[in-house]
Formats: structure tokens, C-alpha cells, sequence
């Protein structure tokens, strides 16, 4: 991938418990590692690299990741108790040696406040085997989808985001995008991916938009507006 990619998905309120997130952030983890191997290590999150890769996480041992998900609640100011409708969360990171191979982790989950909701961030590798291909890209976001069943979810560029105004709250178009419709038409260059009872991935060009091409720009206007007129469709349930 020539330039930093990011994969978003946010959900609203939902009150998972910590056994049902420690399970979904496993599957994740382990999910992930099959699909690219820059995906496949993570540590916590620490104040120096030795110390973070004296850390490492793995994704088969639940109880290191509920101990991680426990250590992320957020607390009060005064007394230090847990703030509970919050939920859980965690960082980690991948461990790489170089700039172009870094990753790192966000997990929020089991939050019931309306006001903030829960979402899974992943900053992705610039330099990575299988992540500049749709399919193996695809694959990824489509994981996401299955263990989190989020509002919408996306992959993006960081360089995207800032020049469109980037606004979780709202579905963002940009390589490809995860809704939680059935959808039965997109724009000539698009391709769809159905995920069964769950909804569909739009993938609106074969490899990551460079973001100055005013061809790529249009498809993904065209995406864009494709997927303002789902909010009238019927959602999966």
C-alpha cells in the first residue's frame, strides 16, 4: 500500500458483555492473522518499544485479553471507580520495526452511552503483502463486519479523511465500505460483495484510491451517492 490506509467501523450503543467482547476481539485477532502477516503479532501498548515487545498478546489466551479489556475502562476523576455504561477497551500495537510496516490496534466495545458508541480502528501497514489487493482488503473489512456487526465500516486513506471532512457518524466512501443492506446496484466501476444476513461491502476500484486522480475521485462520488439512498432501504437484521 503506497500511502497510509485505515479500517473504521463504529456501531451505537450496545451493551456486550466482557465475556462477549473478549470473544470478538479473539476472533479479530486470530482472523486477522490469516489474512496478512503484518496483522498476525501484536503487544501492548507501553513508554518504549523494548518494553512494548516484552508485551505480547495473544489472540487464544481469553483471559489476557479480558485482563486487557478490564485495564481499558474508562474511570471517575474523583474516587477512580468505573464508569460501567462505558465498556471495555484496548491498544495494541504490531510490533514492526519500520515505519512502513507499523500497525496498532483500537477496540472499543460494550459501551451502552449513546453519546459515544463503540468502534474497532486499525491503522494498517503501508508496506504489506496482501493488503493493497481488493480481494485479501475486502476479506478483512468483511471480518470486521461478521464479529462486530457495526453501523457502517469502511477502508479509507488518512489523506482522504482529512481533505473530505471525515465524520464517523456517517457512512465515508472511499476504497470500499461495509453497510448493513442488501444492495443490488452500484456504479459500472464498482463491485459488490454480499455478506450473507449481513449486509454488503461496495468496493469502488480494484486497487487504493491515490486520491488525485479526478476518475477516482468521480467513482467515488458516484459510490457515495449510491450509498446516501440505502438509509431508505430496509436494515439486516
Amino acid at each position: 500500500m503506497k500511502s497510509r490506509f485505515f479500517l473504521g467501523a463504529y456501531w451505537d450503543a450496545r451493551h456486550d458483555s466482557l465475556g462477549e467482547c473478549t470473544k470478538s476481539v479473539s476472533r479479530l485477532l486470530n482472523g486477522m492473522a490469516v489474512i496478512d502477516l503484518t496483522l498476525s503479532h501484536w503487544y501492548e501498548r507501553s513508554r518504549s518499544r523494548k518494553d512494548a515487545l516484552a508485551r505480547a498478546v495473544d489472540g487464544d489466551e481469553l483471559s489476557q485479553l479480558e485482563a486487557l479489556l478490564l485495564k481499558g475502562r474508562n474511570r471517575y476523576d474523583e474516587g477512580g471507580g468505573v464508569i460501567e455504561e462505558l465498556g471495555y477497551s484496548l491498544g495494541l500495537w504490531n510490533g514492526a520495526a519500520s515505519d512502513e510496516g507499523e500497525a496498532s490496534l483500537k477496540v472499543h466495545c460494550g459501551c451502552s452511552d449513546n453519546r459515544i458508541g463503540n468502534s474497532v480502528l486499525l491503522d494498517l501497514p503501508m508496506a504489506s503483502q496482501n493488503l493493497g489487493d481488493a480481494t485479501s482488503a475486502s476479506s478483512l473489512l468483511a471480518l470486521v463486519a461478521k464479529i462486530w456487526r457495526p453501523r457502517w465500516a469502511g477502508i479509507m486513506s488518512k489523506r482522504a479523511m482529512a481533505e473530505r471532512d471525515f465524520d464517523a457518524d456517517r457512512p465515508f466512501v472511499d476504497w470500499m465500505i461495509y453497510v448493513p443492506r442488501a444492495v443490488q446496484s452500484v456504479p459500472p466501476s464498482a463491485n459488490i460483495v454480499p455478506i450473507e444476513g449481513l449486509g454488503s461491502i461496495i468496493i469502488v476500484q480494484a486497487q487504493p484510491p491515490s486520491g488525485n486522480d479526478p476518475e477516482e475521485l468521480n467513482r467515488i462520488r458516484q459510490v457515495d451517492a449510491a450509498v446516501s439512498t440505502l438509509k431508505c432501504t430496509t436494515r439486516l437484521r
